[in-house]
């Protein structure tokens, strides 16, 4: 996702949390007004409800506004876990309104009063029914349009209180019906329900804060990404993480040993923009490619004649050698498998011989060349042999038998 995508959605999830702010400050005073007025424990329990969606709103906006900022040196990830910690402070303040709606409540079931004009709870608890289900449609729409964890969590708020709200009805309707008592239990069942919200919405901002994978089918996603890639042999491991409605994933995988230096930038490159295409919400993809472990592998030592044996001198000059000894090695085991030799037709060419040669040594898929002296080794063939994944390693030993033994497969 680029830059100013991202931005914009950013910006369209501030101007929801706007919206929810003024809307739910509008039903704030009108439910205190009211509550007040006809001296209903529910509905200013659902004042206090209503506040703690404000103080959340208001937490909410603050972290979208921190994740608009651009990385920094000293934040090169980004500010997007301010939305994250902006969810823990909508959390704390939600269990600290619940404990309150919740010792209000006690002490009106214990010691009922009668309310003046309880019509008017009726229609402000109906007002705020319609108000929480707009608002929870609104929220639900912007969170998962932009990935927000917050705002998503603000619209199931406004789903609980839809719940409460109804609870409000019932426990004013209560008083008409002479049965004061059950105002109290309904303000008991509400901060039951929002000291219940406030620990799952703690938790989860937890978890996100303590990189804690909870999101187990993105996971799954980008496995499935993945097996799509012919060229990727394994997945060595996958660390995701969650920054405020982005991802950051760590992928390591394997491939192809004799796969090129440029095959396999080719490779990382469409799968990280397979994955940013699936997966909107990724916002950075670290990639780590490792060799996948051959058990057969070819070493091959220039040779000054093609019948010469295991006792014989190996040639010194890589270019200008009569051919190559292949020798074929199970690393499993560590013993030689087969053994043959190839001339080298190009000793006699005027020009790039050295290159010539390394040609030779790729199109018959060798693993290790074994040379006198790698340092002095000609810069276009190392360079050649290197982007094929070709290791280049030095005598040890003084005839053929003697290297062949000292070969290391690491």
């Amino acid at each position: 996702m680029d830059s100013d995508t991202r931005i914009k959605l950013l910006a369209e999830g501030e101007k929801a949390t706007f919206v929810t702010l003024f809307s739910n400050i509008f039903l704030i005073i009108l439910k205190l007004i009211i509550g007040l007025f006809i001296g209903s424990v529910a509905v200013f329990a659902s004042a206090l409800d209503a506040i703690t969606d404000a103080f959340g709103s208001l937490a909410v906006l603050f972290g979208l506004r921190y994740s608009q900022k651009d990385p920094s040196k000293r934040f090169p990830y980004g500010y997007y876990r301010m939305e994250t910690l902006a969810t823990l402070v909508v959390a704390i303040f939600i269990l600290f309104f619940g404990l309150d709606v919740m010792i209000i409540s006690a002490q009106s079931f214990f010691s009922p009063s009668s309310l003046n004009h309880p019509a008017l709870g009726l229609i402000i608890s109906l007002v705020s029914i319609g108000g929480a289900y707009w608002l929870y449609r609104y929220n639900l729409r912007v969170g998962s349009k932009i990935r927000s964890n917050a705002l998503i969590s603000t619209a199931n708020e406004f789903k609980l209180d839809m719940l409460t709200n109804s609870l409000v009805f019932i426990g004013v309707f209560s008083h008409i019906i002479l049965f004061p008592q059950l105002e109290g239990l309904v303000g008991l069942l509400i901060s039951l329900l929002i000291v219940k919200t406030g620990i799952e919405f703690g938790k989860s901002s937890i978890l996100t804060l303590l990189d804690a994978v909870d999101d187990p089918e993105v996971i799954e996603t980008i496995k499935l990404i993945i097996s799509n890639f012919t060229d990727i042999k394994d997945i060595s491991n996958i660390r995701l993480r969650r920054s405020g409605p982005y991802y950051f994933v760590d992928i390591q995988i394997r491939v192809d040993a004799k796969k090129t230096i440029s095959a396999i930038s080719q490779v990382t490159h469409n799968l990280e923009s397979s994955l940013k295409k699936d997966i909107p919400q990724l916002d950075s993809v670290m990639i780590s490619v490792e060799p996948s472990i051959k058990i057969q592998m070819k070493v091959a030592i220039p040779i000054p004649s093609l019948e010469i044996g295991m006792n014989g001198i190996p040639e010194d000059h890589f270019g200008q050698t009569h051919g190559f000894l292949i020798v074929c090695f199970d690393t499993l085991s560590k013993r030689i498998t087969s053994q043959y030799t190839i001339e080298n037709p190009h000793r006699l060419a005027e020009r790039k011989r050295g290159l010539l040669s390394a040609e030779l040594l790729i199109n018959e898929e060798i693993d290790i060349l074994v040379i006198k002296d790698p340092e002095t080794f000609g810069v276009g063939p190392k360079a050649l042999l290197s982007d094929h994944n070709i290791q280049i390693q030095p005598y040890q030993g003084n005839t053929i038998g003697e290297i062949m033994k000292n070969i290391s497969f690491s």
